[in-house]
């Protein structure tokens, strides 16, 4: 027998289970719905109104299984909790702190000294009596009432179902001792005459199918077991991940306050170095301004002093005393005026040198723009006659102060001016693109050369001259040459195998002398400035140079087509880095030659006995396009190529194929021109191709041995012949490239030289 305590323990449970969890009370008329919560009728009543009215789905208000559509009708009643709800209300009123119960057959209300398992009742000694002599209840199996108590949950499990009526009212005397099949229900013997017919429905006595009924539905409910241990892994993952998440967030928000920290500090401790930088720099100003200032005032004094003696010995009528200072007064005006002279009196420190700035010369071409970066100015160049601009010129300036930073929003105190004429300038607009760089666009009336001022709140910038250059060529003009390089460096040595060329930077004029495995460098004057590399297979060595370019930044891009890879050098011949190697796989070289590099920074190769076009950024392999082939978009043996104005579009010449193929950047096939039958000359063997800014293209004919001039579309303009008044100025003509100023120079390997035009 259980002690009082753990009677009372044990009773305490049961009432936590027999109270209804939505309304707080012990159930009344439990329903248990087919998730197996319980509820009280009235409550799930209640909570299926207020679900209708907001148009919602009505679920179990504990796990939100959606309840059946036809509402609580055939919820069934469960009847344990019910019993137990009743046992706990008769221990309730015989006295919680009693561990007896009073019987609930009679109506003395004796003590109940056993309990019936089929009536469910506790009894005392007399209905007991009674319980035990009567034949009706001779089934009926009791047990002692402390037994009862000491577990009455497994009590009332064990007891035997206590019969039920058929819910339909003409049957309400009929037990539901069968089972339907066909409809899964219970049902009584009338059910079977009208309802539930043997010709449609398949049923018998409940206790011939229980049995089996109990197989399918352990096998029904056999995986849930594993389901319910996959979810319960499921639960613990997700409490185990949000510990993690706890104990993570908590680690990043005290990296993230530690950082903000040390943020803090070294923002604190840059604010105080940057202030103390512009208080030493305004000390510095001030200091210069103040010994300039006193050297003013000292000669400011100079002149008063000497323009009161004057006053008074001119005004005054002494005229002894006028003749006899005179030649003092003349010598003493004399000093005045070269001390002023020779004083400073502009402030040699102004608030605009606080503003530094960067600029993007532009040069004009032909009713066109070319950004030319990274150049400090350009050269000047020649103009035939004036022309009427209609395209804006777009010039780049940055702004930043003297610590290096951005300085931003100041579109509105930007100024640009020519130093011809304020009129030479229309249109003029001006707008940050990004913080600190403004694009200044302007038209200019006539196409001339001139330099562009910048003003800052109407005080003139300190920066190198900004210079827009005008070119024209008339192609059809190009008749004598006006200059050969056949020989190069101090001692004049000879000049062999060029091949291909390139501008620099500064428009210096880069090219390959290949006998000496060497590069040639010339400056914007074409006067000889160094040689970069020399005869190897090593860093900065060569053997047959077949492809030059040059970034915005002057870094050197040169192919070899012996030592099948691109080398990366400085100006300077600074070797930076090489990539690529003998190979047909993706960055790989069969006889690497043209190059040409996009502002993107996109570099693209011309792999010619790959043939194919592979390109690079960074040095690191991006794609390739073309296979080998005669069909349009296919190549055989592509030597060079070029850029449009917009780089949308690459040229390609195919020595092999005597034809241009035209591709976007991303490698689609657009057209290609080359075959030729109304021209003079035709387009034989093509190496070197250049796209000039005012859209022409030269493309060197090395079969016909001259340089041929087309339209960007492809139509035919005019040829630099190979001979000129019966003298040969070249045979087998190669690399071409226009420089700033307009001129043309071409490489004639054969001859052995470079011809300008």
């Amino acid at each position: 027998m259980a002690s009082g305590g753990g009677v009372e323990k044990e009773w305490r449970q049961i009432e936590e289970e027999i109270t209804c969890s939505i309304c707080g009370d012990l159930f009344t008329d439990p329903k248990t719905i087919p998730c197996l919560h319980t509820f009280c009728k009235r409550c799930i009543e209640r909570s299926i109104e207020s679900n209708k009215k907001m148009a919602t789905i009505v679920c179990c208000p504990l796990c939100r299984a959606p309840l059946p559509q036809d509402g609580i009708a055939y919820i069934p009643t469960n009847f344990t909790i019910n019993r137990l709800v009743e046992i706990f209300k008769k221990r309730k009123e015989s006295g919680q702190g009693s561990v007896t119960m009073k019987c609930g057959k009679c109506k003395k209300g004796s003590e109940a000294i056993m309990w019936c398992m089929e009536c469910r009742n506790p009894l005392c000694q007399k209905c007991n009596e009674f319980h035990e002599n009567w034949e009706d209840f001779e089934s009926h199996k009791t047990i002692p009432i402390n037994e009862f108590l000491q577990n009455p949950k497994q009590a009332l499990a064990s007891t035997p179902e206590k019969a039920e009526f058929c819910k339909l009212v003409a049957h309400s005397e009929q037990k539901l001792d069968l089972y339907c099949k066909t409809c899964s229900s219970l049902i009584c013997r009338d059910c079977t005459l009208k309802d539930h017919p043997r010709e449609k429905h398949d049923f018998d006595f409940i206790e011939n199918v229980v049995d089996e009924e109990r197989e399918k539905m352990k096998q029904v409910t056999a995986p849930l077991k594993k389901l319910l241990e996959r979810v319960r892994n499921g639960v613990k993952k997700i409490e185990h991940c949000e510990k993690q998440v706890d104990i993570e967030s908590e680690a990043n928000i005290e990296k993230i306050r530690t950082t903000y920290g040390e943020v803090y500090k070294l923002l604190k401790q840059q604010e105080e170095e940057t202030v103390g930088k512009v208080n030493t720099i305004k000390t510095s100003f001030k200091k210069t301004l103040a010994i300039q200032k006193k050297n003013a005032k000292f000669v400011e004094s100079q002149l008063v002093s000497c323009d009161e003696f004057c006053h008074k010995i001119v005004t005054v009528n002494r005229t002894r005393q006028l003749l006899t200072y005179n030649k003092w007064i003349e010598n003493r005006v004399d000093e005045v005026t070269k001390q002023v002279e020779h004083t400073s009196l502009d402030p040699e420190c102004k608030p605009s040198d606080m503003i530094v700035i960067c600029h993007h010369p532009v040069e004009f071409v032909n009713d066109s723009v070319c950004d030319v970066s990274c150049l400090p100015h350009l050269p000047d160049c020649t103009v035939s006659g004036p022309v009427v601009i209609s395209d804006p010129v777009k010039v780049t300036v940055t702004l930043k102060d003297i610590f290096g930073s951005p300085v931003v929003n100041q579109s509105k105190d930007l100024e640009i001016r020519c130093n011809k004429e304020r009129e030479f300038l229309q249109n003029t607009h001006i707008e940050e693109e990004s913080r600190g760089q403004y694009y200044i666009w302007y038209n200019a009336k006539r196409k001339e050369n001139h330099s562009l001022l910048v003003y800052w709140k109407g005080l003139e910038v300190n920066h190198e001259e900004i210079k827009a250059l005008m070119s024209i060529r008339d192609y059809n003009k190009l008749k004598q040459e006006v200059k050969i390089i056949d020989k190069y460096g101090p001692t004049n040595k000879k000049l062999s195998k060029p091949y291909v060329l390139a501008k620099g930077p500064n428009n210096e004029l880069i090219f390959p002398n290949n006998f000496t495995k060497q590069l040639v460098a010339f400056d914007k004057h074409f006067q000889y400035s160094h040689v970069i590399g020399g005869a190897g297979s090593g860093n900065g060595k060569f053997q047959w140079i077949t492809g030059i370019a040059v970034d915005k930044k002057g870094y050197l891009y040169v192919a070899d087509c012996r030592l099948h890879f691109i080398q990366k050098l400085k100006l300077s011949g600074e070797f930076i880095s090489q990539f690529g190697h003998k190979g047909t796989g993706d960055g790989h070289f069969q006889r690497p030659h043209g190059l040409v590099l996009s502002l993107s920074e996109l570099l693209f190769v011309c792999d010619e006995d790959n043939h194919r076009i592979q390109v690079f950024q960074n040095e690191q392999f991006c794609y390739s396009f073309g296979q080998h082939g005669t069909e349009p978009g296919t190549f055989n043996q592509p030597v060079d190529l070029t850029l449009n104005k917009n780089e949308d579009q690459l040229f390609i010449t195919e020595y092999s194929n005597d034809r241009i193929q035209v591709f976007t950047t991303k490698g689609q096939f657009l057209k290609v021109f080359g075959k030729f039958t109304d021209v003079p000359f035709k387009l034989q063997c093509p190496v070197g191709i250049h796209y000039t800014p005012d859209g022409h293209l030269l493309i060197s004919s090395n079969g016909t041995h001259c340089v041929l001039v087309f339209e960007e579309d492809g139509k035919f303009t005019s040829a630099i012949e190979g001979t000129y008044q019966g003298k040969k100025r070249f045979s087998k003509p190669c690399g071409v490239v226009m420089m700033d100023n307009g001129q043309i120079i071409i490489t004639d390997m054969s001859s052995q030289r470079l011809v300008l035009f």
